[in-house]
């Protein structure tokens, strides 16, 4: 893109998501460097590359890799971490940046774009979602099957012409994306999406197709959307409402043993991104003087979930 970066695109987060899109960011032939945290995987795409499974078409890719610390001057700082894990990953990076560098993130959850400008204290801030559904089978392999929409636009100041530039790159990657006047309308659809469903399939360590079969649970889904929608509406969001019901019946029939990634979290004892989802409309809604003891409840209970691992250790 210009001479003074040492690449066109530095993808912060090696998970599943982050490598498809270095991947064929790097095959489309740009500059590319994924960053990941883990030297287990670091070293396995150094050595192996990575291996793409996108609806039954497999890929090879070999982008550049490595560790913060080996992080090159980029363009575009792409963001996947969790967010939870921005801002450490940010400030490994950070140093390696210049005054052209421009932040996009494409992470799940609400508040993204504000804690990257928080960190960078950039004037060219892009933030969007993408509904791209991806699993890690192990380092350096990953498999998609579905759409993989995407929607993004400024935060803060991004210049025209970058925008633009990123769009162009993505659609030569046959990623359908689109280049929007206000992506918070996007963010907060899948983000009210994840809110209902991400911590009940995480407390009831069961995917889609277990909360559709019981009622009861749905119902309790359907109020989690709808206190997040409520926030959303006060802060002057327009989500499509009925989409969003229609998205959470479609996964509980069509998706019935698909493991949201707060499940998998909590089975592989991680941290989950519950504070950037039902926390974060918890707190705004505070702010808001509205009430959400649906979301306040689950919060709560995904909060002690976490832990379990460790108290039960505790007692050993």
């Amino acid at each position: 893109m210009v001479s003074e970066c040492d690449l066109d695109y530095l993808i912060l987060g090696g998970g599943a998501v982050g490598c498809i899109y270095g991947g064929l960011l790097s095959n489309s032939g740009h500059n590319v460097q994924i960053i990941n945290r883990s030297l287990k995987t670091v070293e396995s795409i150094k050595k192996n590359g990575l291996h793409l499974d996108l609806n039954g078409k497999k890929i090879n890719c070999f982008p550049k890799t490595g560790q913060p610390s080996d992080a090159m001057t980029a363009r575009v700082v792409m963001v996947f971490t969790k967010t939870y894990q921005t801002r450490n990953a940010l400030l490994g990076v950070l140093p390696k940046m210049n005054s052209k560098t421009t932040y996009l993130s494409l992470q799940n959850g609400l508040g993204n774009g504000k804690i990257l400008s928080d960190i960078t204290h950039s004037n060219s801030i892009l933030h969007g979602v993408t509904m791209l559904p991806a699993t890690l089978l192990k380092a350096g392999h990953v498999k998609s099957k579905g759409v993989n929409t995407t929607w993004f636009g400024s935060y803060k100041s991004a210049e025209h012409n970058i925008a633009h530039s990123i769009l162009h790159d993505l659609i030569k990657c046959d990623f359908d994306v689109s280049l929007v006047e206000n992506p918070n309308i996007h963010i907060w659809q899948k983000a009210c999406f994840n809110i209902a469903l991400n911590a009940i399939s995480a407390l009831i360590n069961g995917s889609p197709g277990l909360i559709g079969d019981y009622p009861g649970v749905k119902n309790i889904v359907y109020e989690l959307a709808a206190e997040a929608i409520e926030v959303a509406k006060h802060d002057g969001i327009k989500v499509e409402i009925k989409k969003i019901y229609e998205m959470i019946d479609f996964v509980c029939t069509n998706h019935r043993y698909h493991k949201p990634s707060m499940l998998q979290d909590i089975q592989l004892e991680r941290t989950t991104e519950i504070e950037s989802l039902n926390g974060f409309i918890v707190e705004r809604a505070k702010e808001l003087n509205i009430k959400t003891p649906i979301n306040q409840m689950i919060t709560e209970l995904v909060r002690a979930r976490e832990n379990a691992s460790k108290f039960w250790k505790s007692s050993e």
